[in-house]
């Protein structure tokens, strides 16, 4: 058992009923249940609660690495955060959300291999910061809100026997899943205390951004495009190729004489596209490949192309309609602006945020690969 700290024992409705055990103790749980967030995901708890819990039951539930060199050192710490030990299968259990194929971690570079290490172990690094600050600061959360997580990652399965069915296969107890969710809960907590008020965009930071970034939101002309394919397989004769060229001159020839482009798309264009009469929509200049673009160039709307060839068979494009350049309006984009300057924020402040964290924190790499010490940021004092 891993005792929490004073304080937060103290805590009245921070631990579910069923881990209480007649203290407030938290079970020193199997590594794929109490370490699952890589500091990636970590940072998206600032706005993503209901992912949060999906995604810490998809590493609770992930089979522990089978080996008996991984069963021999599950127990070796390989760094201290502020005297709390993070272990070997910790570490292991992260390298799998980076690099989910036991089978795929064979075939990588040794030197890849001691660098996601190295990630895995910061990103470990700083969740236990961000719990340890959720402890510090008396980050409170309720038995019902840890059920409600509980139940929107079981959604995730079809049914309650498969849910049950993974959770067996993992080794990870009903009271070890729900003090996983705590300490994701706690972590989610902090992160929104302490940085949550500097992602905020408000429409006069969109507008700024907006008029000092114009040029960005400019629409490029704009070609209505239609297409008739004869395809020819690359790996047919001559002949088959012969037929094909054929077949679309004579499709050329009827269109020039007054028949339905469209029609005859549908009855004998092998693109996708015939189901909608040959129209591609809107592309812009320079979407299209070469080909395409070339016999495009000097043509007016309401007008078809010659024949073009390419490596999948023969074409006639029409030219429906062009747009000239047009300026998106701020209202056009503003949710998009918001959105990005909110994600930026957020990362630059939740960078930030763990930078103070590791700055006043003593942090010890112990022993294991000497590579890897090196790679993970160790500092601390």
């Amino acid at each position: 058992m891993r005792e929490l700290p004073q304080p937060a024992q103290q805590r009245a409705g921070i631990v579910p009923a069923e881990i209480e055990r007649g203290q407030r103790d938290l079970p020193d749980v199997p590594h794929q249940v109490r370490r699952s967030l890589a500091s990636e995901t970590a940072a998206v708890l600032v706005l993503l609660i209901p992912i949060v819990a999906v995604a810490v039951f998809a590493a609770q539930l992930a089979p522990v690495p089978s080996n008996a060199t991984d069963r021999a050192r599950a127990g070796d710490v390989v760094a201290l955060v502020n005297d709390a030990p993070i272990r070997s299968n910790d570490v292991e259990a992260a390298m799998n959300t980076i690099v989910p194929l036991t089978s795929y971690h064979q075939s990588l570079k040794p030197a890849k291999l001691t660098e996601l290490r190295g990630r895995a172990l910061d990103g470990l690094i700083d969740e236990e910061l961000r719990y340890q600050e959720a402890v510090r600061t008396n980050v409170r959360v309720a038995g019902a809100e840890i059920e409600q997580a509980l139940a929107r990652a079981k959604k995730g399965y079809r049914d309650e026997q498969e849910f049950e069915k993974a959770r067996r296969a993992s080794g990870a107890t009903l009271p070890e899943i729900r003090a996983s969710i705590l300490r994701a809960l706690m972590m989610q907590r902090v992160s929104e205390e302490s940085v949550g008020a500097k992602c905020r965009v408000t429409e006069a930071d969109a507008a700024a951004f907006y008029r000092e970034n114009t040029p960005r939101f400019l629409l490029p002309e704009q070609l209505r495009v239609s297409l008739i394919t004869i395809g020819v397989d690359r790996s047919a004769g001559p002949p088959e190729w012969k037929r094909a060229r054929q077949k679309a001159r004579d499709l050329a020839r009827r269109i020039a004489a007054g028949a339905s482009f469209d029609a005859i798309a549908r009855e004998h264009s092998s693109d996708e596209s015939r189901l909608k009469g040959g129209d591609l929509g809107f592309v812009h200049r320079g979407q299209l490949i070469e080909e395409f673009e070339r016999a495009l160039k000097d043509v007016t709307p309401g007008h078809v192309t010659p024949v073009v060839q390419t490596i999948f068979g023969f074409h006639l494009l029409r030219l429906a309609e062009v747009r000239p350049p047009a300026q998106k309006s701020f209202a056009d984009v503003k949710a998009t602006i918001v959105r990005d300057l909110t994600e930026t924020r957020c990362k630059q402040a939740a960078d930030a945020w763990t930078k103070s964290l590791r700055a006043r924190a003593r942090i010890v790499i112990v022993g294991g690969d000497e590579a890897v010490r090196r790679t993970a940021a160790t500092p601390g004092k």
